[in-house]
């Protein structure tokens, strides 16, 4: 290893540094499959007045669509908001020919909400959130 190269640890977004890794990360991904790109989405609930009460957030990736972040305003949880939200995510994904959805959740969330939805565990990490066990799950969407 060359003693000119110095490690450095920063304890926030360094934008600048991240794009260079991720870029380059990219580049090594796409030598071996090809070229892809992850596309941003959100999808959420508000009124007239734009005041938000629940929304995912997440990209389509390939035939994958990925959520990142789910959260339903306490108001609003149990009600049938974070069903339709649901709903409207699975009809974005088909219309964006994704065969798949994916997401995670620590045991204190929404684990149980998400296997109504149709979603199927396909992974357990113990201690993955703050001491918290988090589940991988996914819903398979039919074309």
């Amino acid at each position: 290893m060359n003693e000119q190269v110095k490690i450095v640890t920063d304890i926030k977004e360094n934008e600048i540094i991240s794009k260079i890794i991720y870029e380059n990360l990219k580049k090594f991904n796409e030598s071996i499959i090809g070229k892809y790109e992850a596309k941003p989405f959100v999808i959420y609930a508000k009124n007239d007045e734009s005041e938000v009460f629940g929304g995912i957030k997440g990209d389509l990736f390939g035939s994958m669509c990925r959520v990142f972040t789910v959260w339903i305003h306490e108001h609003y949880r149990g009600k049938g908001l974070g069903r339709r939200l649901f709903e409207k995510l699975d009809v974005f994904a088909k219309e964006n020919h994704c065969n798949m959805i994916q997401l995670d959740t620590a045991e204190f969330q929404a684990k149980g909400f998400y296997e109504k939805m149709g979603y199927q565990v396909v992974a357990t990490v113990p201690e993955n959130f703050m001491g918290y066990t988090s589940y991988i799950l996914r819903k398979k969407i039919d074309s």
